[in-house]
């Protein structure tokens, strides 16, 4: 039986979180220690298409599902793409260890994975850029007014220096990062979030508009800093990043607690990765702490944690 196998990374934002999605700059990095999976194979006796998800105990008739459902919009996004009216009946199975809600990427890995899965099935081979043109418009569906860098940086599978509108600069690493994700088991939704932050800047521009600009300036001192391997420097202005989304009102007790516990067990900085009200914070560290503060978060409100190595890498145009 014919099939094609697809896999992605997640991924985790280091600066510029809902300031991106008004043209400020933002640095993402690939998390490959998580990914999620879509495998797909025909089903030649069959008329229909089922969509397996075990992570979400799902087994669905694609030609069930409701014009709005995420597996339709997506589906037909693709196809339009690709110029192509229907699909075939098939399987198409989903598996993934990315969090959902969690600001790891998840959508965005199931907008790039499917993309390259069912291209990839039909004979077509899409460029990285092809699928993440694509990616982009799933995501639109998705989360009404994202920014791009998620679907970017999952479907180039570098870190990114990313701004609204531009071509993306992937970033030259020249020292291995070592992250530390920590979950605070309080998972909120990316829309929500946006929408709030949209209605706080049109009540409120001057000072939102304020925020998004210092956090627009962190992001592109961090690049300089990154490119330089200068980890305790990241280190602050990660922790920098932090106190602005808080002003921002999009942290929440738990990640707060998370950051002063990463802080307090010898991580050079930590921040809330992702929309914000729940979800993960990301930490840097060196390797000889990496291990005790992991230890540390879990045993202080973690319901999950692991540690992500970025490595160097050659700078590209």
């Amino acid at each position: 039986m014919p099939s094609f196998s697809s896999s992605v990374p997640g991924k985790t934002i280091l600066f510029g979180e809902h300031a991106v999605v008004y043209g400020y700059p933002a640095i993402a990095v690939p998390l490959n220690s998580i990914s999620l999976n879509i495998k797909i194979s025909a089903r030649p006796t069959k008329n229909e298409t089922l969509i397996i998800n075990n992570n979400m105990g799902e087994n669905l008739f694609l030609e069930n599902l409701k014009p709005d459902h995420t597996y339709r919009t997506a589906i037909s996004a693709i196809l339009k793409s690709l110029k192509q009216k229907r699909l075939p009946a098939l399987e198409i199975r989903i598996s993934s260890t990315i969090p959902v809600s969690s600001g790891l990427g998840s959508s965005a890995a199931f907008a790039v994975c499917l993309t390259k899965a069912i291209s990839g099935f039909l004979g077509f081979k899409l460029t990285d850029e092809q699928v993440n043109e694509v990616a982009y418009k799933i995501e639109i569906f998705q989360h009404g007014t994202p920014s791009g860098i998620d679907n970017s940086v999952i479907a180039y599978n570098k870190p990114v220096f990313f701004k609204k509108g531009n071509p993306q600069t992937f970033l030259k690493l020249i020292k291995t990062l070592s992250l530390i994700v920590a979950d605070t088991g309080v998972h909120s939704l990316t829309k929500d979030t946006l929408t709030q932050v949209r209605n706080n800047k049109e009540s409120n521009p001057s000072l939102v508009n304020k925020l998004f600009a210092d956090i627009g300036n962190i992001a592109d001192r961090a690049k300089t800093e990154l490119e330089n391997g200068n980890s305790e420097a990241l280190g602050k202005l990660m922790t920098e990043n932090h106190a602005l989304l808080q002003k921002l009102g999009v942290s929440c007790n738990e990640l707060d607690h998370l950051v002063e516990v990463s802080l307090n067990n010898g991580a050079l900085g930590a921040k809330l990765c992702g929309s914000g009200k729940g979800g993960n914070i990301v930490a840097i560290c060196d390797d000889i702490h990496a291990e005790s503060i992991k230890t540390s978060l879990l045993n202080n409100g973690s319901s999950n944690c692991f540690i992500s190595k970025i490595k160097a890498s050659q700078k590209e145009s």
